[in-house]
């Protein structure tokens, strides 16, 4: 007789916590099953000719792609401008920036993943880099960025890598800390 009281106990919490559990996950799914889809509203064309703006989808190559409101009369490169412009590996000669945008427009920019572009391989162009770019690189301060930049106004571009080296205070092992991460 103590068995079936123990059974009965048993069969009761095991209940009690399937009840628990499907209230949980009930509280947990119900917001996604009542979620229903955005309804997009629908303009009509006196609506847009009073809009003092267009809706653009901007995609690809661009640094953050989604949708834009932008004045009526933009270009193609004021939407690009406004989803934080291309990337530095974005086929720029594939598309026309100068093209007007239309409402509800998709600006698509291509990628070329084989633009071999210094920037994008996280290169610092010795020849145009500014006091900033210079201090990314490994052991140059805001010092030494300086002397680089005078050394260049002095004696003009940097012919190879190594005539970083010509730079005070620029070591050979210096030169060797940053010499992959280089460009001219």
């Amino acid at each position: 007789m103590g068995l079936d009281i123990h059974d009965r106990r048993v069969q009761i919490l095991c209940l009690c916590i399937t009840a628990v559990l499907i209230v949980l996950a009930y509280l947990v799914l119900d917001p996604f099953l009542r979620a229903e889809e955005p309804k997009t509203p629908e303009i009509s064309t006196e609506e847009l000719k009073g809009s003092a703006t267009v809706t653009v989808y901007v995609v690809g190559a661009v640094k953050n792609p989604g949708v834009y409101e932008i004045p009526v009369g933009s270009h193609w490169y004021d939407a690009v401008k406004a989803a934080g412009d291309v990337l530095p590996y974005a086929d720029m000669t594939a598309v026309n920036m100068a093209e007007p945008v239309k409402e509800s427009m998709k600006i698509y920019i291509p990628l070329d993943p084989y633009q071999h572009d210094p920037a994008a391989l996280g290169l610092v162009n010795i020849n145009t880099a500014g006091t900033k770019e210079l201090e990314t690189l490994p052991g140059v301060g805001k010092v030494t960025a300086e002397k680089i930049l005078s050394w260049r106004e002095e004696h003009g571009h940097f012919e190879a890598k190594e005539d970083l080296m010509k730079v005070p205070s620029i070591s050979e092992g210096k030169y060797k800390k940053l010499a992959d991460k280089i460009t001219l």
